[in-house]
């Protein structure tokens, strides 16, 4: 009897062992995290503010923009997002462009109109999912006319959620020294700074990890590749593993910029460990968000793990597929979701 049930244990082990770390099914604990990027697109494209030849046309610009914002009716948005986040209950949610719309008449008190933060936690609420906020951080905030009678005002925002129940300790936020200041023709300048974040998660210094998102600089590649080096600098006196999950603008045929700072420091690219080179492309959709076909074709969101203690085990897209988009036919964002599970492989 003793020895068939030693036979009968062995034989357990080896099927754990063969099967376990390959299965789609996450089970919580300190063995396994799932950590998710997610680029929620602040609503409009302000890219046109920026070269307005006059004042004039200056505001009806930005009056354009908030409208297409409102078009592009985040609430619904996030509802969708949410519904495909409770498929894959990410423990840590790094999300980019996490707006603060407000409005209000010209000269008077500004109101919020719609806060990307508070709506996205209320509709992850709806479907069973209960995060709190780790950490944030404000990078671009201006205010400009958007009529002869009213203004309004738009912050950027990187943020890190966590799930319940899972504890996070010394969140911290900063902002690059690397930025990119735009002076305009219509004479205003804007100063579009970026920044990042990071929590360490985990209940003892044996299981912790040190989670990071960003968004790098999009335009101008001095200004992102310096932000890369100064988040990988940031980073590297780290005690614990560190997970990067953000929207690096650098795809991996960038060897010179911020994938390739990663790649080339001691840390794995979690969609290629997976999946390899194929696929996995997480960027963009028109601004407007009704483009068909899907035009993802670009690979620039990433998580990135340190080498050794942490292995991905899967990586998942979400919000890419036609079925994922809303009733009246948005993508949930301009960019895809990017979901990886890790497991611990030792101390």
């Amino acid at each position: 009897m003793i020895r068939r049930f030693r036979t009968l244990l062995a034989a357990v082990v080896v099927v754990a062992t063969l099967f376990g770390p390959a299965t789609p099914v996450r089970a919580h604990g300190p063995q396994r995290l799932t950590v998710a990027t997610y680029n929620l697109y602040q609503g409009a494209d302000l890219t046109g503010l920026l070269t307005a030849p006059t004042l004039p046309e200056l505001v009806e610009r930005a009056g354009l923009t908030y409208q297409r914002m409102v078009d592009t009716d985040f609430p619904t948005r996030a509802r969708a997002i949410a519904r495909l986040l409770a498929k894959t209950r990410p423990d840590v949610l790094g999300l980019q462009e996490v707006a603060l719309w407000k409005k209000g008449p010209l000269g008077g008190p500004l109101q919020v109109s719609y806060d990307f933060l508070d709506i996205l936690l209320r509709e992850l609420r709806g479907v069973g999912l209960h995060y709190r906020t780790a950490a944030t951080v404000t990078m671009f905030t201006g205010t400009l006319p958007i009529s002869a009678t009213e203004q309004a005002s738009f912050s950027d925002r990187n943020a890190l959620l966590i799930r319940d129940g899972l504890q996070a300790s010394n969140p911290r936020s900063h902002l690059y020294e690397a930025t990119v200041v735009v002076d305009t023709p219509a004479g205003i300048t804007f100063d579009l700074p970026s920044g990042w974040i990071a929590v360490d998660v985990g209940a003892t210094r044996h299981d912790r990890v040190r989670v990071a998102t960003t968004h790098l600089e999009p335009s101008v590649p001095a200004v992102r590749d310096a932000q890369g080096r100064e988040l990988y600098a940031a980073l590297a006196g780290s005690p614990y593993p560190v997970i990067v999950a953000g929207d690096l603008n650098s795809p991996p045929t960038d060897p010179t910029g911020p994938y390739g700072t990663f790649a080339s420091g001691g840390y794995r690219d979690a969609w290629r460990a997976v999946h390899g080179v194929p696929g996995g492309f997480t960027a963009t959709q028109d601004p407007d968000l009704r483009n068909l076909p899907s035009r993802l074709d670009e690979r620039i969101d990433h998580v990135f793990h340190q080498r050794g203690r942490l292995w991905a085990v899967r990586a998942e897209l979400v919000g890419e597929a036609v079925r994922d988009r809303t009733a009246s036919g948005l993508w949930p964002s301009d960019h895809a979701g990017l979901v990886v599970t890790f497991r611990r492989v030792g101390r």
